[in-house]
């Protein structure tokens, strides 16, 4: 099984599949800083977003590093690089790759998980991600019809749309992890204390804007890796 999940043909044709990930990351930073340019933002604004985005990305990593290995063990390096490269939620990639298991009638990662069973799991995780892509494809270009049209009307209306999108998003993403309890509980709270407090003192702080989300979710990480060896 291990020539098969980590074989060098499989680590090719994935890289492949990751350098495309790459250009395409590179050619919309590019085109980012060409319409800050056209929007009047200074360079050191643009720098200064970047990093705030690269420091936020740092809690979410460390959740999916964790998966990842696990996922390595049973699918492969290759195919876990490259589906948490360009899918990013480890947690969706391993519950369809489980998925592909239980439709084939065995064990995700147990005795019985055959070579033919592996490629049922990958076609599950491939399958997973179709409807995100043509999603973004079909329908982006009408969301921004419509997104438009709000802000001419009246402006406010796409803050409080965001906004109340976004504490949708989040609610949703917490509560299906806190209802479990444990370290769960432990990370939403502490990472939202954490979030608060460095709000406040970031008021006073200006430096400490750029860092206070990353901060707050590394915080949170490290408390619920703690509470769940406490409780178990």
């Amino acid at each position: 099984m291990d020539e098969i999940i980590n074989s060098p043909l499989l680590w090719l044709l994935c890289s492949i599949t990751i350098m495309v990930v790459a250009v395409q990351g590179y050619a919309y930073y590019r085109l980012a800083r060409k319409n800050a340019k056209l929007l009047g933002m200074s360079d050191e604004i643009c720098a200064k977003s970047f990093k705030v985005g690269m420091v936020a990305a740092v809690g979410p990593a460390l959740g999916i590093l964790i998966v990842l290995v696990g996922m390595m063990a049973v699918l492969g390096g290759p195919i876990t690089w490259m589906r948490l490269s360009i899918i990013v939620s480890a947690t969706n990639e391993m519950a369809a790759a489980k998925f592909g298991a239980d439709a084939a009638g065995v064990t995700f990662g147990g005795a019985d998980f055959t070579v033919a069973v592996l490629f049922v799991a990958w076609f599950g995780m491939a399958l997973n991600g179709i409807g995100s892509m043509l999603s973004a494809v079909f329908f982006a270009g009408h969301l921004e019809k419509i997104r438009a049209k709000v802000v001419n009307k009246n402006p406010k209306i796409l803050a409080l749309v965001s906004g109340a999108a976004m504490c949708a998003i989040y609610g949703n993403l917490s509560s299906g992890t806190v209802i479990h309890g444990g370290g769960n509980v432990g990370a939403w709270l502490v990472a939202g204390i954490a979030t608060y407090v460095l709000y406040l003192i970031s008021q006073q702080v200006e430096k400490l804007k750029e860092y206070s989300l990353g901060i707050a979710m590394l915080a949170g990480t490290v408390a619920g890796a703690i509470v769940q060896s406490i409780v178990g």
